[in-house]
């Protein structure tokens, strides 16, 4: 029975994996991360909130578009960790397992993470991964190397206030919290574009993790392709800085959307898109830049929605000025109450992670393959 199989974010959908808000916590401050909000336990009235949109969506994915919703092990996270590297008060939370769990094709890769409140994060998932894995022999499950998440791990001269100069200095040179003394990458930071892999270095992963996934995929025919986006001081997942929505056929390049405060760098883009399958447009900038009190994601969770198929997405129903974008494009929008949920990591795409969809895996980059073909003639 095959069970895991997705390429991209468009294919029809028919497997997701989607998360839970009990025992959230916001992590204490550590070497990568400087809390903004109160630490420890999120209140019961907030999980309580959130749960009743999470729950919403998962009725959405299994009654309107029939799509098949497995959720993670309810584990406590508000217990300590003690590891011989480093000890931390509570733990983080279960709510988006698309910061943890990267499916390429037919694999699963549980991520390194980047903070020891997520160390443990992917227990959470253990029973559905160990479920698939029994019931697909074709289903390959990969842990990619744990990092010890010393203090050596991290740059302890990183300067956390967004609003000095110094840290736009750091950004603007690709230097962040986590350092390339170990692997490390979130699977948010991972943009699956059928053969091509476009990750974001960023403050959850450094060049040697980038490096560790392109050697893992390589011989599977996979590409792998830095990007940065250095209008952002806090550069956090990619999933809300370079979003796909509408893909390329034979009559017309894909569509991608990218914040216009936050461009993909010129040398990025024309390293990688000229003479690709897409065109980059400005996302439509948010109904509103303010957030909900406690939530430290920034506005452009606006696009961090969810494609359920080539034509149809699911997106938070206040962000009024994307579904008119994505209606402009021909995308049908089943729209959700979901800014309650907002607090718990991120919105409808950082909070689920797809493990079926209907399609193979096709070559959008067909400029990459020329690159390919001269590296070998070099070789």
């Amino acid at each position: 029975m095959k069970i895991v199989n997705s390429h991209n974010e468009w294919d029809p959908l028919e497997e997701i994996i989607l998360g839970v808000p009990d025992f959230w916590c916001t992590p204490q401050k550590e070497p990568g991360y400087l809390p903004t909000s109160r630490t420890g336990k999120q209140s019961d009235e907030y999980i309580h909130k959130a749960a009743l949109q999470i729950d919403n969506l998962e009725r959405v994915l299994r009654f309107q578009c029939n799509v098949t919703v497995r959720r993670p092990d309810k584990i406590d996270f508000t217990q300590p960790v003690r590891t011989p590297f480093f000890s931390i008060e509570h733990q983080h939370g279960a709510s988006c397992p698309r910061d943890t769990l990267l499916v390429i094709g037919n694999e699963i890769i549980e991520s390194t993470m980047s903070s020891r409140a997520r160390y443990f994060e992917s227990m959470a998932y253990r029973t559905i991964l160990n479920d698939y894995f029994e019931k697909d022999e074709d289903m390959l499950w990969t842990m990619a190397p744990k990092p010890t998440m010393s203090e050596n791990m991290y740059n302890s001269d990183f300067p956390f206030d967004t609003n000095c100069q110094e840290r736009k200095d750091w950004i603007q040179n690709y230097k962040y919290v986590i350092n390339e003394a170990e692997p490390c990458f979130d699977a948010a930071e991972v943009l699956r574009l059928g053969k091509d892999l476009i990750v974001q270095q960023s403050m959850t992963a450094n060049r040697k993790g980038i490096d560790w996934l392109r050697r893992h995929v390589k011989s599977r025919g996979y590409r792998v392709h830095e990007v940065h986006f250095p209008g952002d001081l806090n550069p956090v997942h990619i999933d809300a800085s370079l979003v796909p929505l509408v893909p390329p056929t034979n009559e017309r390049k894909g569509i991608l959307v990218n914040p216009p405060d936050r461009p993909i760098t010129k040398e990025d883009k024309d390293r990688i898109f000229t003479g690709s399958s897409w065109e980059i447009l400005d996302a439509p900038f948010p109904n509103s830049m303010v957030v909900p009190e406690s939530c430290e994601s920034s506005a452009w969770l606006s696009i961090n929605l969810l494609m359920v198929g080539p034509d149809k997405a699911i997106v938070e129903e206040t962000e009024i000025p994307t579904i008119n974008f994505l209606e402009s494009l021909g995308i049908k929008c089943i729209r959700v109450p979901y800014r309650d949920s907002y607090r718990f990591g991120g919105s409808i795409h950082c909070q689920t992670s797809d493990v079926r969809r209907i399609g193979e895996c096709h070559n959008y980059f067909p400029n990459m393959d020329s690159n390919e073909n001269q590296t070998t003639t070099n070789s």
